[in-house]
């Protein structure tokens, strides 16, 4: 008999510690409150006629883990250069980056050169990465365009969030700049790493109780026992302590916990009768409301399909909009993005996607405020030989805020368990 290891939570990191633990002969039971897998993956087949995903949706780099996974899975990938092909609005529609005058490009390429140096030269003090750019003379309207560009992304403000956090992630950094999607989504991906588990759906974990006889796990009014467990619930549960331990978590632990910070994040999609946008459209952006845009069927230019995704402070002001008035200001914007009135009145529907108001989410992805960079590695280190973390937010060794760093956080995880074993 192997090592029996109940893993809590069937997203990503828990699928990939799972069938870590399977592959080495361990037996691992995943138990999971949704009644799906994917945690923050999600996908909504009937708005469109291609998968969309309401959350996760990028493979962030070549060397990313999950390009190997797709590999093996038989999954193409699509390639996107969001970056490289972004349009940049100010008073009218989104421009490429080669139309824009120098200055305003130049800006565009003197805030990226500025994150990208945080690596070789670590922010002391630690301080927001607004206070960072500040600091090297950048004025107020570089600082809301980095707020588009930089900070948004790792779902959060510029004005709240660790410098000190992205330097370390940029130095352990591996997964390179290219982009990608999986052909079809991230379902297929999700399905093929749990083939073969034990899966327990609709029965949301309440209780972990730990110590050297093993672990005791109640959820959804059973409970179940083992030799260790994997925590990979989203950061934001533990805060509200929707998972009681017994004994309770030690003080770094809660500590690391409490540092973290869960910001809303919304994805809005549109339909249009046909595309109102040339086929190369694949990233644009500009510091209004519905700050940023893309085509998520980009390999398939003619889905006339848009995605606007916020988060933070944006996304709180959009969640407190009803459909229409959301609808209504949402296209308002695009109309100006593309230099086209049509999207207007062409829109064939539109979908919400918010995981503030998801009570298994609370959010997006999690983000350190300045002065708490070493609540990360805090939060992933093991509480006991037979209880362990996981999830993107513990992914101090790779990117948090990606599925690859969720994947990994889980591998490390299961290895962990693995030395359980009697030699």
């Amino acid at each position: 008999m192997g090592t029996s290891v109940i893993v809590i939570g069937a997203g990503a990191a828990g699928l990939a510690a799972a069938a870590r633990l399977r592959e080495a002969g361990a037996e691992p039971t995943v138990i999971e409150a949704r009644p799906r897998i994917g945690g923050r993956i999600a996908q909504e087949h009937g708005f469109a006629s291609v998968p969309i995903e309401l959350g996760a949706e990028l493979i962030h780099g070549e060397g990313a883990a999950t390009v190997a996974l797709a590999a093996a899975a038989g999954i193409a990938l699509a390639p996107v250069d969001r970056y490289g092909s972004l349009r940049w609005a100010a008073d009218g529609p989104a421009c490429p980056l080669a139309e824009l005058p120098d200055a305003r490009r130049e800006l565009i390429a003197a805030l990226g050169a500025t994150y990208r140096g945080l690596a070789q030269d670590e922010p002391a003090p630690d301080r927001s990465l607004a206070d960072e750019l500040r600091a090297r003379g950048f004025d107020a309207e570089a600082v809301a365009m980095a707020d588009v560009l930089l900070a948004q992304t790792c779902c959060a403000s510029v004005e709240d969030l660790s410098s000190a956090d992205l330097a370390r992630e940029l130095r352990a950094d591996r997964a390179g700049p290219l982009e990608f999607r999986p052909v079809g989504g991230y379902g297929p991906l999700l399905a093929w790493l749990a083939r073969g588990l034990r899966i327990v759906l609709g029965a949301p974990a309440t209780m972990v109780r730990h110590g050297p006889d093993g672990v005791r796990v109640i959820a959804g009014g059973r409970t179940y026992a083992a030799d260790a467990c994997i925590v990979t619930v989203p950061v934001s549960l533990l805060a509200v302590e929707r998972i009681r331990f017994d004994p309770p978590l030690g003080p770094e632990k809660r500590e690391a916990i409490a540092a973290f910070r869960t910001e809303p994040a919304t994805k809005l999609f549109f339909r249009f009768d046909r595309p109102y946008w040339d086929a190369g459209l694949a990233y644009m952006a500009h510091t209004g409301l519905f700050s940023r845009w893309w085509t998520p069927a980009h390999h398939r230019p003619e889905v006339p399909l848009l995605c606007c995704y916020i988060t933070a402070e944006r996304a709180r002001v959009v969640d407190a909009l009803d459909d229409e008035a959301l609808r209504r200001a949402a296209l308002e914007e695009l109309a100006t993005l593309l230099g086209e009135p049509a999207v207007r009145s062409r829109c064939t529907g539109m979908l919400r996607s918010a995981w503030g108001a998801d009570p298994l989410a609370l959010g997006g992805y999690a983000h350190l405020p300045p002065g708490t960079a070493g609540a990360r590695p805090a939060l992933a280190a093991p509480e006991s030989p037979w209880l362990h973390f996981a999830g993107e937010a513990t992914a101090y060794e790779s990117n948090p805020q990606t599925v690859h760093g969720a994947i990994e956080s889980g591998w490390r995880a299961a290895a962990a368990c693995l030395r359980l074993r009697s030699p």
